[in-house]
């Protein structure tokens, strides 16, 4: 069996859920895996009925009704999850969702902690979505405040116990205050966690079947990535997990790593050529209170590929290039274009026209 594999060549926002919709419709797939991140993700899909929606938590194969399996290098976040359940519930799609025991779960004082955290950097914020994704990572780090979907489905005292322990002194240590009035949150929470217990089923990757691994971020945010430290993101966002995973079934990989015409990053950090003359339109990714606008800059096509095959190994890879329809690339565009040994275009209908490089 091929597993295909999504990722993102830069700062994110590269068009990861175009694509990997594009693959599902194209091929087909029995599951849309997540390898990496949390809900801090923003992965855009047009239906082909006119349903527009963010996907954070769930597989961008959803309006296919194709299941989401959360790997264990997911980070489940039970607020968000049924916030965008409510939304897709909404254009009348109800998904399939199975998870790893070993997911991860970011509480709502995560994510109470993390906004606080960053409002306390002031100028020299981390620009973090504010979501609780670095918390959660530091918080297991504890492993008698560690919370896994195991945990989850093992619904006992212990969790409403670790969540006290979280608002109060654990709090305390992070920001220098416990947070305030937490019994109705630590209530709803232990509540939340009850219904998605029943919502979510225990699987691992052995049972999937005809996947297609749905990456987060991008190489340049990847949490090794040292020449942008601290701006980074807690995860592997390269092909790592990937392996990892395929070789506990021996799948092999088809990997598509994914590029706008052009480099954007939202939120703090360098981005190399930055150019605020540089505006183009993009609905998904709007003035956010946290990390700001989307900033953009030249894309250096000679060092997209080379970060690529630095992440892949070598040059057995396919790359997508999305938003073609707003700037082609100039610098070593004839390279581009010879570059290869067939390309097929993919379309959604908005600003994301895009083609495959194989």
């Amino acid at each position: 069996m091929i597993a295909r594999a999504v990722i993102g060549a830069n700062f994110g926002d590269e068009g990861k859920g175009l694509v990997t919709d594009y693959l599902c419709r194209r091929n087909g797939a029995g599951v849309v895996v997540r390898f990496n991140g949390g809900s801090q993700a923003g992965h855009t899909v047009a239906g082909e009925d006119g349903h527009r929606h963010v996907f954070q938590h769930f597989g961008c194969g959803t309006f296919l009704n194709i299941p989401t399996y959360l790997s264990e290098y997911f980070i489940v976040n039970p607020i968000m999850y049924f916030h965008e359940k409510d939304e897709l519930a909404r254009l009348g799609v109800f998904p399939q969702v199975y998870a790893h025991p070993n997911c991860l779960v970011t509480t709502f004082a995560d994510m109470i902690i993390n906004q606080e955290k960053e409002t306390q950097r002031g100028e020299k914020r981390h620009g973090s979505v504010g979501v609780g994704i670095n918390e959660t990572v530091n918080r297991s780090a504890l492993a008698h405040l560690k919370i896994t979907m195991a945990d989850v489905w093992n619904l006992s005292k212990s969790l409403e116990s670790k969540l006290v322990e979280i608002c109060g002194k654990y709090a305390a240590f992070r920001i220098g205050k416990p947070i305030e009035n937490p019994d109705r949150m630590i209530q709803g929470f232990v509540e939340a966690c009850s219904t998605l217990a029943e919502e979510i089923s225990p699987a691992g990757i052995e049972q999937c079947k005809d996947p297609v691994f749905e990456g987060a971020q991008g190489l340049l945010l990847d949490q090794n990535n040292k020449a942008f430290f601290p701006h980074v993101t807690r995860s592997n966002t390269g092909i790592k997990n990937v392996r990892a995973l395929c070789a506990q079934t021996g799948w092999g990989i088809e990997a598509y790593y994914v590029s706008r015409t052009y480099l954007t990053r939202h939120g703090a950090g360098m981005l190399p050529g930055e150019d605020g003359a540089l505006s183009f339109p993009d609905t998904t990714n709007t003035n956010h209170p946290f990390q700001g606008k989307l900033r953009f800059a030249p894309l250096d096509y000679q060092e997209l590929c080379g970060r690529i095959e630095s992440d892949f190994g070598s040059r057995r890879y396919k790359l997508v290039l999305t938003h073609m329809d707003q700037q082609v690339i100039s610098a070593g565009s004839a390279d581009l274009y010879s570059w290869g040994h067939s390309a097929s275009d993919v379309e959604d209908g908005s600003h994301m026209r895009g083609r495959i490089y194989a």
